[in-house]
């Protein structure tokens, strides 16, 4: 279950980055509005996100595109200034390449172009699903919710070309 934490005053990066060393167990993330949000992730969880980062990757490969896939570890600081992590994430190397040495730094400042959000039951969907719109209104080219349960989808964007998912074989049903 996603819970949000307010906070007076925005937090940084490296408060977040020391948080989530101090406790790993959970995936720490930042709203655009600098609250803390706290996602821990159930063992099922993370086998979903494991086959969502798996068939990203295959995408990659079969292919040929030319990029980095990332699984559910890594974070985004994105334009609104929130920082979040994907289930699994892709940027193309012309993307990386446009990067700044600082916006490679630490948190990468960039929205994902392709990201994928899997559901838990504790999830409410349209949370999901204003994740899904926050990532394409900070540029993301793609982003795709699953829902861990019923295998349903919300998708926004366009797809770079052969790119589908699963959604039955990362959900399970």
């Amino acid at each position: 279950m996603r819970t949000a934490i307010g906070s007076a005053t925005p937090l940084g990066d490296d408060f977040i980055f020391a948080l989530s060393r101090a406790i790993p167990e959970y995936a720490f993330e930042r709203s655009a509005g600098g609250g803390l949000v706290v996602a821990p992730n159930h063992t099922d969880g993370g086998r979903k996100s494991g086959e969502a980062y798996f068939q990203l990757r295959r995408w990659m490969e079969t292919t040929n595109a030319a990029g980095i896939a990332f699984d559910s570890s890594a974070g985004f600081r994105l334009p609104d200034k929130s920082l979040v992590a994907a289930d699994a994430a892709w940027l193309s190397d012309a993307s990386v390449a446009a990067l700044s040495e600082e916006e490679r730094s630490g948190y990468w400042r960039v929205s994902p172009e392709v990201a994928v959000e899997v559901s838990s039951p504790s999830d409410r969907w349209e949370d999901v699903c204003a994740k899904i719109d926050a990532y394409l209104a900070n540029g993301s080219r793609f982003a795709i919710a699953i829902d861990g349960v019923s295998a349903a989808t919300y998708e926004r964007g366009n797809a770079p070309a052969g790119l589908e998912f699963d959604a039955k074989a990362i959900s399970g049903v």
